[in-house]
């Protein structure tokens, strides 16, 4: 594993480990996500899950939409992610539609819709 990329994920874990205190004794969508858990999902399941939810989707980036948003598509649909700039930068790799990603990261859900703060990607 490159140093940039096992940096990544180390700051990925210490991120969700600190939620483990917050939302205790809580129960709706999402709920153990809100302890902190990380939960691989589709996007259609994240769309229903609660903001600031912790998830893992497995699919491919397909278009570039400006200003650090993406398109992530899956077998279930479309989100925007948005992947910041230092992250491609730190991982110091290229990915194109056709290749296969794994994202982690929060969601952030909006009057415009959801999409996912991508904290960590990684190509398949």
């Amino acid at each position: 594993m490159k140093k940039s990329t096992f940096w990544v994920v180390c700051v990925f874990l210490a991120v969700l480990s600190a939620g483990t205190v917050y939302g205790q004794g809580f129960t709706g969508p999402g709920a153990g996500i809100a302890n902190g858990q990380v939960q691989t999902v589709t996007v259609t399941q994240a769309r229903g899950l609660w903001d600031n939810s912790l998830v893992i989707l497995t699919g491919t980036i397909v278009q570039s939409l400006g200003r650090e948003k993406y398109t992530f598509r899956d077998s279930t649909g479309d989100i925007t992610v948005e992947i910041d700039r230092e992250l491609w930068t730190l991982l110091g790799i290229s990915i194109n539609a056709n290749d296969r990603v794994e994202i982690g990261g929060k969601l952030d859900v909006e009057r415009q819709g959801v999409e996912i703060d991508v904290k960590y990607i990684k190509k398949l």
